[in-house]
């Protein structure tokens, strides 16, 4: 076979070396670490404000939490919640709330308090007292920093001792 008459040419191979595959490795783990940078940026960043006041002692006092359920749920007491927006400063916001035992007679002499927090803006919460208006109901005036999202917590003792709380999420517009 004569060499002259071959349509045979030799290719240019390339060769993988040490620097390529070195190349290879610190490209591919700086991709990789960029792209765990961007999302840990982007969780600390996007923090959405939820916080909750000593949580791990919340978490250990749970049964607690769930046996004072139990006393209030025998107790048989419902209460209603009512909102008002009032004219003046902004968000200015009558609560209304009114108890009643297990048949439905009014609970009197209660002492009330409620508390109107954001579950996502620290600092904004607001409590106060609620005075008795007639029977088994009760009130209070509010000055709320925003419209929006709110969770009003109402506890009432009555004059024997016994509690109850209720929680109940309100949305309160402009």
């Amino acid at each position: 076979m004569n060499p002259d008459k071959t349509d045979y040419r030799p290719s240019r191979v390339r060769k993988i070396t040490g620097w390529h595959v070195l190349a290879g490795f610190v490209v591919f783990f700086g991709i990789v670490f960029a792209v765990n940078g961007i999302m840990v940026w982007r969780a600390l960043t996007t923090f959405d404000g939820v916080e909750t006041a000593g949580a791990y002692q919340k978490g250990r006092a749970y049964n607690h939490l769930l046996d004072r359920m139990d006393e209030q749920r025998e107790l048989g007491w419902s209460a209603e919640l009512t909102t008002e927006s009032l004219p003046g400063p902004a968000h200015r916001t009558k609560l209304g709330v009114s108890f009643a035992d297990s048949e439905g007679r009014p609970l009197q002499d209660l002492d009330v308090e409620a508390i109107f927090w954001r579950p996502v803006a620290a600092g904004a919460d607001r409590e106060a007292k609620l005075a008795e208006t007639g029977p088994g109901q009760y009130e209070a005036t509010f000055d709320l920093a925003h419209p929006g999202n709110w969770i009003v917590r109402v506890a009432a003792i009555a004059p024997g001792g016994e509690t109850f709380v209720t929680e109940n999420r309100v949305v309160l517009r402009d």
